[in-house]
């Protein structure tokens, strides 16, 4: 419990993950916090303390353009706020860090809401996807044959779909796992972050955007045309299978995902499962203290360190499960993991793999090993979410850009929905589970 605090003001900011609220965010488009997503305390004056003289200088450069910009500009400058807010973007860009990211008022109250599960927007999971650029010389520079982008390093940011929300806009509409959006409406999303994307993507409940979609398999980009919604999600789905086996997905870490779970092992226990089928696949991850909530209930006593974090200084730092629940699941699980497993979901994978609790089932995961920590702007009712250490399993392993492989791989067949009575996967999932059991 010592840890929960500090827990508190971290966040995996899941790929990022955000979703698509109001047409909002790319995270469930509907900014999920779902990846995440906790507030820190901290603000400005506390940050402040540590900035040395020369930093001064830069901040004394910024004080002197900002007032000779306001104040001799050809016109009025009514929207001060908006210049400030693209300053402080403009200051994490050399970071080339899609993680570190401002959040004005607007977006801020999204993220929060996002965490609590519901949201405005189309119900789709994404995040910035780091993916070689094909390129072809053109004119003054480069450009992706894909989208006509012009581009000046070998690798750009893309906007990847990583789940859609069951019965949201996104699934009607036909988007599915995978599908890159390299337009949204006439705009390229080529080097895009998901904050940018959230913000074209976002609008009127009812209206329509147009994504242009690039699906492996397809040679030609498509257009697909999604019509904003009020999206509902419950982090935490399970039900009975044969009798015997409980499945427990959980599709994200949230301010909600610990009850669910509780709820969904207290029921397997009471309906005397033999074991469990844990579905991590598309889960872009959340907030860690959920995520170690969660790991409280299937580890066993003699286990407790979750995952090491390395911060700027080289220090590694255990944190351990917590024990929020008293619904313990102590028999054989498997767990299912796909290429949008990240960040929390990897947590917890990597901690089971490591201590031999379960096998992993699936395809790899994302790869992504970095923790974010959320700083509010009082005064401006935004935060500043910065990068602040990297994760490691108990093992030690990094799994940044590498992600997770699982103990046996299983592509997902085409066209098939996880869950439905043709999910290969899930089925050797079963199979594996059932022999285990038999043990």
């Amino acid at each position: 419990m010592q840890n929960n605090q500090k827990w508190n003001t971290l966040i995996l900011c899941l790929l990022i993950v955000t979703s698509f609220i109001l047409g909002m965010q790319v995270n469930t488009v509907g900014v999920k916090k779902v990846w995440a997503q906790t507030f820190s305390n901290t603000n400005t004056s506390d940050s402040s303390a540590s900035v040395t003289k020369s930093q001064l200088k830069s901040v004394q450069l910024f004080h002197n353009a900002y007032g000779l910009l306001l104040n001799n500009y050809v016109d009025p400058i009514d929207n001060a706020d908006e210049i400030t807010y693209a300053a402080i973007r403009g200051m994490v860009v050399p970071l080339n860090d899609p993680y570190t990211r401002f959040l004005d008022p607007k977006e801020y109250a999204d993220f929060n809401n996002d965490t609590e599960g519901h949201f405005e927007g189309i119900g789709a999971t994404l995040v910035t996807d780091i993916a070689p650029a094909v390129l072809e010389a053109q004119g003054k520079g480069l450009t992706c044959p894909i989208c006509g982008t012009d581009v000046s390093d070998l690798s750009a940011y893309r906007v990847l779909v990583v789940n859609t929300i069951k019965g949201s806009p996104a699934e009607k509409a036909g988007l599915l796992p995978g599908d890159h959006i390299t337009k949204i409406d006439d705009k390229p999303t080529l080097g895009m972050t998901t904050t940018d994307a959230a913000n074209n993507i976002r609008g009127p409940i009812g209206t329509k955007v147009v994504l242009t979609i690039v699906r492996e398999g397809i040679k030609e980009p498509f257009t697909v045309t999604v019509t904003r919604g009020t999206i509902e999600t419950e982090s935490v789905e399970h039900k009975m299978i044969d009798k015997s086996i409980g499945y427990l997905k959980i599709s994200s870490f949230n301010e909600k995902t610990t009850e669910g779970v509780s709820e969904a092992i207290k029921e397997f226990n009471e309906k005397d499962a033999k074991g469990m089928v844990l579905d991590l696949r598309s889960n872009p991850g959340g907030l860690v203290y959920s995520c170690l909530e969660v790991a409280g209930m299937i580890m066993p006593p003699n286990k407790d360190i979750v995952v090491y974090l390395k911060n700027r200084n080289g220090k590694m730092e255990p944190y351990k499960k917590i024990m929020h629940s008293k619904n313990i699941f102590d028999k054989p699980f498997v767990i299912l993991t796909n290429g949008g497993s990240a960040s929390a979901s990897e947590i917890l994978t990597g901690m089971c793999k490591d201590y031999g609790l379960a096998q992993v089932v699936g395809e790899k995961t994302f790869g992504k090993a970095m923790v974010q920590e959320v700083h509010r702007l009082d005064q401006a009712k935004a935060a500043l979410i910065i990068t602040t250490a990297r994760y490691y399993t108990p093992s030690g392993f990094d799994l940044n850009k590498k992600g997770l492989e699982p103990d046996i791989v299983v592509k997902l067949d085409k066209g098939t929905r996880t869950l439905s009575e043709r999910d290969n996967q899930a089925t050797k999932a079963i199979e594996i589970l059932k022999k285990e059991m038999q043990q």
